[in-house]
């Protein structure tokens, strides 16, 4: 009888659309080119939140390598596991993801902040011909961010053992993923974006009230710990600069997204101008403001 090889990658998803899992099995058999196994969790019916349903299925995670993965996703590069796990392997290496950011203020937005610290590679939409922008600004392979986007999350187990997801803080589906890989980089770990393999996203994030609520928890968390900023970051001066338009980025989704009542969100704006009179994001807002119907 031929033995059984140990999966070298424990692939895991928490899924509410079995076909779409079930595609997602079948674009890894094709592509991975090493020995896993897909650990699918259905969660339909259930009132566990993403952390735990991630930390129950690691518990019993045969392989050394971790993937937390989003069904609605594809691999579309070949024997992506061995360029996966020859990063990994790295002692230092803590996340790896496909969209991040190099810098993390304590301003109330998800991972993404404006662009000149965005770190992405990734096909966006059902379409496979539309891919994002690549703000890398390198051929590197790999690019160090603070945080990253939780489509699909590579980990070495005893790295997610040392720190795990806080299903205690973050009961819901958002930001597990921001919190989870500050929470690595703030342990002394480099996380990065992966150039060298492709994958697609079919779907795109939602920003909603309890995205929003999420979003004061984890900067409640992480109070007094924030700025956070990747080593390639050199400029502290230009970090600085940047605060004044991520926290009007962070805004402009509660503008757009009506996520606050319109008394609240004017107090908001009002509260950036005051502080920040100089900077163009300030009038930006107000305009859009006072043309909400």
């Amino acid at each position: 009888m031929q033995e059984l090889k140990k999966p070298l990658i424990s692939i895991i998803v928490c899924s509410i659309r079995p076909q779409e899992a079930e595609a997602l099995s079948r674009n890894v058999a094709q592509t991975i080119g090493v020995e896993y196994e897909m650990i699918i969790h259905d969660n339909r019916g259930s009132d566990k939140g993403i952390c735990q349903v991630y930390n129950e299925c690691a518990e019993r995670a045969q392989g050394e390598y971790l993937c937390f993965a989003h069904e609605d996703i594809s691999f579309l590069t070949k024997d992506w596991g061995r360029e996966i796990i020859s990063k990994l392997s790295e002692q230092d290496c803590g996340v790896i993801g496909f969209a991040g950011s190099t810098v993390k203020y304590a301003y109330r937005y998800g991972w993404q902040g404006v662009r000149r610290f965005t770190r992405k590679n990734y096909l966006a939409g059902a379409s496979i011909g539309k891919q994002s922008l690549r703000t890398s600004g390198s051929n590197a392979p790999y690019c160090e961010v603070i945080c990253l986007d939780g489509m699909c999350l590579f980990v070495r187990k005893d790295v997610w053992a040392k720190f795990g997801f806080d299903h205690q803080t973050f009961e819901g589906f958002h930001s597990y993923d921001t919190d989870f890989t500050t929470s690595v980089a703030y342990g002394g770990y480099h996380n990065y974006v992966c150039h060298s393999v492709l994958v697609e996203h079919r779907s795109t994030g939602s920003f909603s009230k309890s995205w929003y609520e999420s979003v004061l928890l984890y900067n409640a968390k992480w109070a007094g710990r924030l700025p956070l900023y990747a080593k390639t970051e050199t400029n502290q001066k230009q970090v600085e600069q940047y605060a004044a338009a991520t926290e009007a980025f962070g805004l402009k989704l509660l503008l757009k997204f009506g996520i606050l009542p319109k008394d609240e969100l004017w107090r908001e704006i009002k509260g950036f101008w005051l502080r920040n009179k100089f900077c163009l994001s300030a009038y930006i807002l107000i305009i859009r403001y006072l043309s909400l119907k």
